[in-house]
């Protein structure tokens, strides 16, 4: 008996073969975007959650109370309190505009102390004592931040 060794035909298994290798590089791919798209997706919240507009806003109002509190008392803008509180309050409530993207709606006065009148020159001592409590004698008032409703 002689056995004769037929060729076999291997370009079924070799096609079969390459199937598996694209479908396993596909699948990769895919998981891949899945996870490109949910890092995405959360980093766009988290930017979405914090406004650098917003924060910009926030440090101006704080910004234009500390120059209210550090004022050059013979500067010609804001050489009597009646001109520093129309000063400092129109350059607290132009933050509105510089900032109307982020709908920032402030509460900005600034008040001379309780005892000095219109047309007295500030003091530097007395303008160091600003801040948002209200005007007393020798203390200004002075208030730049978002309203709160």
């Amino acid at each position: 008996m002689t056995h004769r060794t037929t060729p076999r035909n291997e370009a079924g298994l070799t096609t079969l073969e390459w199937l598996l290798i694209v479908a396993a590089v596909a699948g990769l791919a895919a998981l891949a975007v899945v996870l490109v798209q949910n890092v995405v997706d959360d980093t766009a919240e988290q930017l979405g959650g914090a406004s650098a507009r917003a924060t910009a806003a926030n440090v101006a109002a704080d910004t234009v109370i500390r120059e209210a509190r550090t004022a050059d008392v013979n500067d010609a803008r804001f050489n009597t309190w009646q001109r520093w509180e129309l000063y400092f309050t129109a350059r607290c409530e132009r933050l509105e505009i510089l900032y109307s993207d982020t709908n920032l709606d402030v509460d900005a006065i600034f008040e001379g102390p309780t005892d000095k009148g219109d047309d007295i020159q500030p003091l530097t001592g007395e303008l160091n004592k600003a801040n948002e409590a209200a005007p007393g004698s020798g203390k200004p008032q002075a208030v730049c931040r978002r309203k709160t409703t």
